[in-house]
């Protein structure tokens, strides 16, 4: 999308059931990214495509499995 990236990191918190088996219930993905021509439709069109079209991990994984992802656009200092 014709953007510059600056800086990009993505952390990563899940929760699990408690009984087994123990697989992932839900998992939080929080993206922290600058640069320049960053927009806040840019990302979440990024977003989309990635869960909805190009994710082959995300496809793998079970059909019930809840993906929560936020993102925080940082000013370039």
């Amino acid at each position: 999308m014709r953007c510059e990236i600056a800086s990009y990191e993505m952390t990563a918190e899940g929760r699990r059931r408690l009984s087994p088996p123990q697989y992932y219930e839900s998992i939080d993905l929080m993206i922290h990214i600058s640069g320049k021509g960053i927009t806040p439709a840019k990302i979440d069109r990024a977003i989309d495509l990635s869960l909805n079209k190009y994710c082959s991990v995300y496809h793998s994984l079970r059909k019930d499995l809840e993906m929560n992802v936020k993102y925080e656009i940082k000013s370039e200092n």
